[in-house]
């Protein structure tokens, strides 16, 4: 009896040593194949951009009562910038320049207006000046064609008698004397008609030239010394229109820049500044009633859209990492597992930051870093959880067995 029992008992004993060791056997390959079928990194974090808030103007800060981490709409109004010591300097100086303009444009219009009174008087005076001078003209030709017919008549009578002293002289009449000074008679009277034919002639020129406002005659000007002063007028009066049109362009111009710069002392004077988008207030720099400038930050906004996770890896299984390849992750204390796929990869020599990343990953000095973009909507209430931002999360990523890679660096340890 005692014999078997020690029998039954090693037998017991090496029945539990072969489930203790097969239990082992499988809690190592649930362990390890897991292990090496896929890689697994909890050195990652959920991240994003941040947009940066600046102010345009220079005042004081006014209902800044949002807080960091509190969600926030599109266009929502963030705060107030108040700048009470603006000047309006600019603006005077042209409103001054614009009224010195209206001033000259008034008195260039008056100057205009009489301007155009005596060029109506002028013209009043050259009308009666021409209307005299044509009737002078037409008097004096009257008077020449008169003479002439008294000219033409006596001719008429002189060749008669010329005509008859030459039948008295044939029968020895009268001498010859006397028949050579009828003779000189003729001819001088023919003479007479030639100059006032050659007056007639001249008058008509004249009469036709004053028709064209031109005056001939010895002594005389072209054109009469109202016609002159007239033409004179007509000149300041064109440059008298000139200026206006360019005065009345430059108070156009002044007053389009006074209602430029009004609209810009608006804005300078004050601001609301909105939320750029739907989100989260991440940082906030400043408080109701502090004094800032232009260009101070004043505040960090993040969207829960566009995150993404940044984990570190090994830069010697990069070539495990390709874009587009599927992830594995879940946030650290939680249990679902989500899918996400990365979008980028970077060596360990890429050490240069992102200052507009709202969390740093820390990690060696021979990490790699892969992007893996993630669906917000697959979260849990991200806005109302400052989108995750920082969060550490766990990060599986199938591997490539790829017997090359695993002899090359066999070889490599060898040698």
């Amino acid at each position: 009896m005692g014999i078997h029992r020690i029998m039954g008992n090693f037998t017991t004993l090496k029945t539990s040593k072969r489930a203790l060791g097969f239990g082992i056997v499988l809690i190592a390959a649930v362990v390890l194949i897991p292990a090496l079928a896929n890689f697994q990194s909890v050195n990652a974090i959920v991240n994003t951009h941040y947009v940066v808030i600046k102010s345009p103007i220079e005042g004081t800060l006014e209902g800044f009562s949002k807080m960091p981490g509190q969600a926030i709409a599109q266009g929502e109004e963030l705060l107030k910038i108040s700048n009470t010591r603006f000047k309006e300097t600019s603006v005077n100086e042209m409103e001054v320049e614009q009224k010195t303009l209206a001033e000259r444009s008034l008195g260039l219009q008056q100057h205009l207006k009489n301007l155009q009174q005596l060029q109506q008087e002028l013209q009043n005076r050259v009308s009666v000046h021409r209307t005299h001078e044509f009737l002078r003209l037409e008097d004096q030709i009257a008077q020449a064609q008169a003479e002439k017919k008294a000219q033409e008549s006596l001719i008429r009578e002189q060749q008669l008698l010329a005509q008859r002293n030459a039948l008295l002289l044939k029968e020895n009449f009268i001498s010859t004397a006397q028949n050579e000074a009828a003779q000189y008679a003729l001819e001088v009277t023919q003479s007479r008609l030639d100059i006032f034919q050659a007056r007639i002639r001249l008058l008509e020129t004249e009469k036709q030239a004053v028709k064209r406002f031109v005056y001939l005659g010895e002594g005389r000007n072209d054109v009469p010394y109202t016609q002159q002063r007239l033409d004179d007028v007509r000149l300041q009066i064109t440059e008298v229109t000139a200026r206006l049109r360019e005065n009345a362009q430059r108070s156009a111009d002044v007053q389009l820049q006074i209602n430029k710069e009004r609209d810009s002392m608006a804005v300078s004077r004050e601001v609301l500044m909105q939320s750029p988008s739907t989100g989260v207030l991440w940082r906030k720099f400043g408080s109701n009633g502090t004094e800032v400038v232009i260009g101070t930050d004043l505040a960090h906004v993040i969207t829960c859209d566009n995150l993404f996770l940044d984990v570190a890896v090994p830069e010697s299984s990069l070539g495990s990492f390709v874009i587009g390849k599927p992830v594995q992750y879940r946030l650290i204390g939680t249990t679902q597992w989500l899918t996400g796929h990365i979008h980028a990869v970077t060596g360990s020599g890429n050490n240069l930051q992102d200052v507009t990343l709202v969390a740093q990953l820390q990690r060696e000095k021979k990490d790699a870093r892969i992007f893996v973009k993630v669906n917000a909507s697959e979260l849990d209430k991200p806005q109302e959880n400052l989108c995750f931002a920082g969060r550490k999360v766990d990060v599986k990523v199938p591997r490539e067995w790829r017997p090359s890679v695993w002899l090359s660096r066999v070889s490599s340890f060898l040698m």
